[in-house]
C-alpha cells in the first residue's frame, strides 16, 4: 500500500483517540499541536493523558470503547494493546473518517510520520514502518541542518514574497531577487533587516 503524503487541516476536526497508554500518548502528544477537538477513550490513561484531561486540553472518556464513541469522528486512532478491540474500531468507522491503526499501519488510512518543525517549516519523515530506527536517524541529521535560525528565515521569504509581488519590479527581475534570498547568509538576522530596508523603498 503506498501513502501520499499530505498536509491537513485538523483544527476543526473531531479527533477520537481510542487507548490511553503510552502510544495513544505519543499520538495526543502531535495532535495537540493541531486542533484542541481530541477525545481519548480509555479506562485508564497515562499520567500526561490524566494531566491534558485536567488541563482541559483534550476530553477524556473513562470507559470501554463502544461503536458510538466513534460515530462524529473525523480522525481515529486505534492506539488500545487488544487485537480484538482494535478491530472492532476498525469496523465500527464511518465512511467519511480516516483512521490510524497502531501496531497495523496497512490496515488504515493513515501514518503518522517524524515531524520536524521550524516555524513555517515542516518537513515529515517516514519509512511506512519499515524502519523507524532510520526515521530517526534522519529526522536527527534533518534537526542538524535545519536549525532553530530556519523559522525565522522562512517568516522573512514569507514576507519578502509578499512585499515583491506587489511591488512595482518587472517579473524577471521579482524572480531574480527571490532566488537570491535563497542563500544561507540571509539566516543571518542583520542580513534579514538590510534586506528588509531595502524593501522599504520600493514603490
Amino acid at each position: 500500500m503506498d501513502f501520499i503524503p499530505l498536509m491537513v487541516d485538523l483544527s476543526q476536526k473531531q479527533v477520537v483517540v481510542i487507548g490511553g497508554g503510552k502510544i495513544a500518548a505519543r499520538r495526543v502528544s502531535v495532535l495537540t499541536q493541531y486542533t484542541k477537538r481530541i477525545t481519548v477513550v480509555s479506562p485508564t490513561v497515562t499520567e500526561g493523558l490524566e494531566h491534558l484531561a485536567k488541563q482541559q486540553s483534550i476530553q477524556w472518556h473513562n470507559k470501554i470503547f463502544e461503536n458510538s464513541d466513534v460515530e462524529k469522528a473525523d480522525l481515529i486512532v486505534a492506539a488500545t494493546n487488544d487485537v480484538a478491540t482494535n478491530q472492532a474500531i476498525l469496523n465500527a468507522k464511518p465512511s467519511k473518517a480516516l483512521i490510524n491503526m497502531v501496531g497495523k499501519a496497512n490496515a488504515g488510512d493513515i501514518l503518522f510520520p517524524s515531524i520536524l518543525r521550524r516555524g513555517k517549516l515542516t518537513i515529515s519523515i517516514s519509512t511506512q514502518g519499515a524502519s523507524p530506527m532510520l526515521t530517526t536517524h534522519i529526522l536527527e541529521a534533518l534537526q542538524q541542518y535545519f536549525n532553530s535560525a530556519y523559522g525565522d528565515y522562512v517568516d522573512f521569504l514569507y514576507d519578502c514574497r509578499q512585499r515583491i509581488k506587489h511591488s512595482s519590479l518587472i517579473s524577471t527581475e521579482k524572480e531574480t531577487f527571490l532566488k537570491k534570498m535563497l542563500n544561507e547568509k540571509y539566516l543571518n538576522i542583520n542580513k534579514q533587516q538590510e534586506v528588509r530596508k531595502w524593501l522599504d523603498t520600493l514603490d
